[in-house]
Order: C-alpha cells, then structure tokens, then sequence
C-alpha cells in the first residue's frame, strides 16, 4: 500500500497499556468505520478483537500510518501501547515458558475512571495481576462484572499487601508465586471438603457480590471464586515469594496462622512442594 492516509476526524487517545485490539476498535467506532476498513488503512487488512495485543504482524510502515491516523508520534503511540515497540525486535515470536504464564491480564479498564476522563466505548487494558483494583472507586478489575468493594475492605487491604509483594520481590518470581497461590487455593475451594472456616469465609464473600445473573447459583464463576480467595491467596503469594518462608519445614504451620485456621483445618498438601519455576528463578536461571 502506497497511498499515504489521511488524519481521521476523530482520533481519540489511547488509554495507558490499553491493548492495541482495543484502541483500533475505539478510533474506528469513533469515525463510523467498520475495524476491517481501519485495518485495511493500516495495511493487510486484519479483523482486530479488543483483547489484540500481539503485533507479529506488524510492519513499521503499519505503526507509522496508525501516527498519520491518530495525528499522534510513533513513540507517542509505544508509550500507550507498549507492545507497539517491539515491531522491528526480530526475538518478539520467541516467548519463555516463564513469559507466557505470567503474561498480563487483558481486562476492561475501570468503568467509572473511563467515564471520568470522558473515554467512550470499551477499553481493554493490559495489565499485571497485581493491578486487580481501582481504588480510587473500589471496584475489582478482574473480570467483566467490576463489583463493588466497598462491603469487602479485606480484599481492598490485600490488593494494597499484593502491590508490596511486588515492590519489595523480584520479577517475574512474584507473579508466579502469584499464580501458584491463586491455582492453589482455588482447587481448594472447588474441593469436596465442606464446612472449613475459610470455605465460610469464602462463601460470605460471594454472598456480598449478590446473585450472578448469568451463572450457576450452586457453582460460582471462576471470576467470582478469584475475588472471593483473593486474600487468602495474597497471604499465601506473600509466603511463597519469601526467601525465608517458601522452603521452611514451618510453612504449613505459618499459613495456617496467617489463615487464622487451625494447622488441621489446612487442605492436605496446600503447601508442600512449590513448583520447579519458583526453585529455578530463585537460583537465578530463567526456565525455558
């Protein structure tokens, strides 16, 4: 494609780590094009989903245009959207084990913030998993339905613990110790066990939220069971990113005391052998 486009009507911003799906299916809402003619004016033409953040595709002519669209730098442009940086790495197809397990989470940014800053239309943003809520508004970023918090202060405080883990920790050993504990203890609660204090717990929890809509009564979303363990599970995030504490012969003891359960209300090998990942970054080499 030769012809060189010209700046759109309309070109909204992008919103910080919004995904590159999501602000080429803003720009093209905002000029009444369908994202097939938008992509078209980028070059090859492609069907963008909103959760798009992959640009293998891309070619810098691609990004340069998107600048001449918007009326907005190239670098500009990568700021907003990272991932638009890496067009020219020749490395961008090649993605660690490591890479694609703590990759971030692509969620709608909080509603409320968008209708603030006067941002229209669904915005998708990537985000790590440490980025779960706003707090500004008290909602809970990880999932589509954005619930209130304000009845649920513990999971508040234990988002602000979660960004601690992460100032103090490493990268990427505390977002996998992240994952770990959350895939943890929600096998935990999908269990056949009932009637443990933190199965009560849990349970008040999404009593709080209200009914799902759309779901299962009997049987909560998995959304709805992230938030509703979250605390617990930054509790047990914070122990496997310790140096200290993620190998020591107490560790089931310390989580039953941080849980506030007895040792015997733990689930069976809740904490026993943390995986390979977390023992090889702590070794320094990066698993492949």
């Amino acid at each position: 494609m030769t012809d060189r486009p010209r700046p759109l009507p309309l070109a909204p911003p992008p919103v910080h780590h919004e995904t590159i799906g999501s602000y080429l299916n803003r720009l093209a809402d905002a000029n009444h094009l369908t994202i097939g003619h938008l992509s078209h004016l980028l070059g090859p033409s492609r069907q963008h989903r909103r959760v798009d953040n992959r640009v293998g595709y891309w070619t810098p002519d691609a990004l340069r245009r998107l600048a001449v669209l918007t009326g907005r730098s190239p670098s500009s442009l990568v700021h907003a959207m990272p991932p638009l940086g890496s067009i020219d790495d020749p490395l961008r197809h090649h993605r660690s084990a490591t890479e694609e397990v703590i990759e971030p989470r692509r969620r709608p940014a909080c509603r409320l913030c968008m209708a603030r800053r006067h941002v229209h239309g669904l915005v998708v943003r990537s985000t790590p998993h440490h980025e779960a809520v706003c707090h500004r508004h008290h909602r809970w970023l990880l999932g589509d339905e954005q619930h209130d918090l304000t009845l649920l202060p513990e999971v508040l405080r234990a988002n602000l613990q979660h960004h601690r883990i992460v100032r103090r920790g490493t990268h990427p050993l505390t977002a996998l110790a992240f994952i770990d504990a959350r895939d943890r203890l929600t096998r935990w609660f999908t269990g056949e066990r009932r009637g443990e204090p933190l199965r009560q717990r849990w349970n008040r929890r999404l009593e709080v939220l209200g009914e799902d809509p759309f779901g299962d009564p009997h049987c909560p979303s998995e959304p709805r069971i992230e938030l509703a363990t979250y605390p617990e599970v930054i509790v047990l995030t914070g122990l496997f990113a310790s140096p200290h504490w993620r190998d020591h012969p107490q560790l089931p003891a310390e989580t039953a005391r941080r849980f506030g359960i007895a040792d015997t209300q733990l689930a069976a090998g809740l904490v026993r052998k943390l995986p390979p990942s977390l023992r090889i970054l702590e070794q320094g080499i990066s698993p492949s």
